[in-house]
């Protein structure tokens, strides 16, 4: 059965490869799943570029020279499912270039030591990552932010309906 780790391997030439002829930053592996039946697996492969959020028209180019990749492997079975997205705004952020790139965004962390949420300010040469919470600024390691994501809230379905009408009444 293929693992997770067998195709983090074989993405490592590729990924250096982009790094070096990319102008939109480094091109990421954020997260590999295997799933399926040994004779028939499905491979998901969770991408980002470390300055610019990743489109789908990249996920698919990436997809095809991903596949050709693949089907030179003698170990992969011919019968397989690849799926190639980026990591979603649910993600953790677990590493520095994750946390520069969502400087401004309010992120969440949901622990059972430590809840909060707060707009994310600045990540220093350092690695200290400052945090706005409640007003003040607080200052950060990367482990002790393990697991914090993007904080997305839906707007209050109210408030759209009023703006809705509103406009609908002009």
């Amino acid at each position: 059965m293929i693992t997770a780790r067998d195709i983090e391997r074989l993405m490592e030439p590729y990924l250096l490869e982009e790094h070096r002829k990319s102008d939109t930053g480094r091109l990421h592996l954020c997260g590999v799943k295997v799933s399926g039946r040994a004779g028939k697996p499905q491979i998901q492969l969770f991408m980002d570029w470390e300055v610019e959020n990743i489109t789908i028209g990249a996920c698919a180019d990436i997809s095809r020279r991903i596949q050709d990749m693949l089907d030179m492997q003698d170990w992969i079975p011919g019968d397989y499912r690849l799926i190639v997205s980026s990591p979603g705004i649910d993600w953790p952020l677990t590493e520095l270039w994750q946390f520069r790139k969502n400087i401004g965004r309010s992120i969440r962390k949901n622990d059972p030591k430590e809840n909060f949420e707060g707009r994310l300010v600045d990540v220093k040469k350092n690695g200290a990552i400052l945090i706005e919470v409640k007003g003040e600024i607080c200052e950060y390691t990367r482990e002790q932010l393990s697991g914090a994501r993007v904080a997305f809230d839906l707007p209050d379905r109210n408030k759209v309906k009023r703006k809705r009408n509103e406009a609908r009444r002009r």
